[in-house]
């Protein structure tokens, strides 16, 4: 593939509302993830191991949001 045609390819298959989107879903799911961790690790009691518990927690929670962040978005604006 030439340069030339790869540029071609970017023009003309290039929708703003993309960019857009794209950016709306980093603004959400940046948002989901550090309040979730944050809540998970200002409510841990106890020492190391509570702590590794409360970092897994936060991580399977968070994966968990994002995955329905991403349906309700894409059915909010795509839909």
């Amino acid at each position: 593939m030439t340069e030339q045609e790869y540029v071609r390819g970017i023009r003309v298959d290039f929708r703003a509302f993309n960019v857009s989107f794209a950016l709306i879903k980093s603004f959400a799911f940046a948002f989901l993830i550090s309040s979730i961790s944050a809540f998970k690790g200002y409510y841990t009691r106890g020492g190391a191991l509570e702590v590794g518990q409360s970092s897994t927690q936060a991580v399977t929670s968070a994966t968990i949001a994002i995955l329905c962040a991403d349906f309700i978005l894409a059915q909010l604006f795509l839909g």
